[in-house]
Order: structure tokens, then C-alpha cells, then sequence
């Protein structure tokens, strides 16, 4: 079990690990396998409740999520709903990402 701190240009995540084991944190690059299904289930749930508090910034809404984005998107595969995502950034719903820290 980790949480995402941060989400990077690059595909690459930032994570603070929550089992008590070392690296405490780490970073998940765009080949490794991580769990966006629910990943993103969380995130709708967070995203219908407008509740934010445990959303990683880069996920937190700017403005309103369309609500066949949120009624659709898990009926999609996995590489569609991170196009979504995507898209959804691209579009301002969603802060830019930064550059991965070296």
C-alpha cells in the first residue's frame, strides 16, 4: 500500500510507501506495474463526494469533472481511461504536471 505524492510529466510517480517497509519513498516509472483500475475507482468516488482531502494534488479538480467522464470512464480499458486523464489535463481540468526531479 503506498500513496501518490506526486505525478510527473513523464509518466512517473512519486510514492510514500504505508507498510512500514524501507524506501519509505519511491518512484514508479510509466512501464512498471501500477494499479490505475483503483486508483482511479478512488479517485470517482473522491471526485462524485467533491471530498479531496486524500486526492494527490495532480488529480485534484480545477474545475467540475463532466459526469459522463465520472458515469463512463470505468467501463473503458485501462490505456483508455489514462487517455482520459490526458485528456482531461490537456483540457484544464487538472493543474500541468512538473518536470520528475532528478
Amino acid at each position: 500500500m503506498a500513496a501518490v505524492i506526486a505525478c510527473y510529466k513523464d509518466g512517473s510517480l512519486l510514492l510514500d510507501a504505508r507498510d512500514n517497509l524501507k524506501p519509505a519513498r519511491f518512484t514508479m516509472h510509466p512501464g512498471d506495474n501500477f494499479p490505475w483500475r483503483e486508483f482511479i475507482e478512488k479517485l470517482l468516488a473522491a471526485w462524485q463526494l467533491c471530498d479531496y482531502s486524500d486526492v494527490p494534488e495532480a488529480f485534484r479538480p480545477i474545475k467540475q469533472i463532466p459526469a459522463f467522464v465520472i458515469e463512463g470512464i470505468l467501463s473503458e480499458p485501462i490505456p483508455q481511461q489514462l487517455k482520459v486523464l490526458a485528456t482531461l489535463r490537456a483540457q484544464g481540468y487538472f493543474a500541468p504536471l512538473a518536470a520528475p526531479r532528478k
